[in-house]
């Protein structure tokens, strides 16, 4: 591991240390289902995905889940039942651990490279096929930051509980918020790079979104995300939904009916408009 991996690795203790432990399978996943990839990151991770098909005849698309904080990772859409609801509505998917989370390799914190990579990978995986983004909390904030990249491959993008920026979810912790605001005047462009309302700045061709938050999310609550649906208007057509009585990321698990009218609908409406997006194209290209 190299000296540069090695300060990443303490300045992120803080943040996520208590979630560095051994990654498991959730209870109850038929395993055989999920076929293992490796995608190296710009952030300098091999980053650990699992890949699962659709048994429909009529595929749809593909979709990337982008996981939030957690030593669960890309199991997290597994155990609470978003990759199953997706499968069965006719998209593959793809779950991967963002680095230093799960199985994937510590590196920097160029989290929006890793999401970028998986999506390259999986755009690599099924060329004929829209792809889409889900993200939930800090897989949300960093799919939205991914969305500057020129050659991102999404057509669709769903972000549940994501933060416009780190102080607005790290505020209640004094230590990884003083870790940000010490980051802001040590290594400014990084601490830009995770910074959701900046990244948005710099959508070009940017997907419709459909934005997720619960009225009663402590974390991310719904005037962070009227913040961001504010600065997402500006660029792209976005959809908000504040679900009654839900707590962080768990829109789900409360409404699993609402949810999926919801997201099913806007996914299917969204990628049936557009043909994949090509690695050598970054417009979109509407179907005859």
């Amino acid at each position: 591991m190299s000296f540069k991996y090695t300060l990443y690795r303490y300045f992120k203790k803080p943040f996520f240390g208590r979630f560095n432990r051994p990654w498991r399978w959730p209870e109850g996943i038929d395993q055989n289902l999920w076929h293992r990839l490796d995608v190296p990151s710009r952030s300098g991770s091999m980053l650990s995905a699992l890949v699962a098909e659709s048994p429909n005849l009529l595929t749809k698309g593909a979709v990337l889940l982008v996981h939030p904080m957690g030593a669960i990772a890309k199991g997290f859409w597994m155990k609470h039942g978003h990759a199953d609801l997706l499968l069965n509505a006719g998209y593959h998917v793809m779950v991967f651990d963002l680095n230093g989370f799960g199985e994937s390799t510590n590196a920097t914190m160029d989290y929006p490279l890793d999401v970028l990579a998986a999506g390259l990978a999986l755009q690599g995986r099924y060329p004929e096929l829209p792809i889409a983004v889900m993200g939930s909390s800090m897989g949300a904030a960093m799919s939205i930051c991914a969305l500057a990249e020129p050659d991102h491959p999404f057509r669709a993008a769903v972000f549940e509980s994501a933060f416009p920026t780190l102080l607005h979810f790290w505020r209640r912790f004094p230590i990884p918020k003083l870790g940000i605001q010490m980051s802001k005047f040590v290594y400014p462009a990084g601490e830009r790079r995770l910074r959701p309302t900046y990244a948005v700045d710099s959508w070009i061709d940017a997907p419709p979104v459909l934005l997720i938050y619960g009225d009663a999310d402590q974390f991310t609550p719904v005037e962070d995300g009227e913040l961001l649906k504010d600065c997402m208007n500006r660029k792209t057509n976005t959809t908000f939904w504040c679900v009654p009585d839900v707590e962080h990321t768990q829109a789900y698990k409360a409404q699993p009916q609402a949810y999926a009218d919801r997201v099913l609908s806007f996914l299917s409406s969204r990628m049936s408009q557009v043909k994949p997006k090509s690695k050598s194209c970054s417009s979109v290209v509407l179907m005859d």
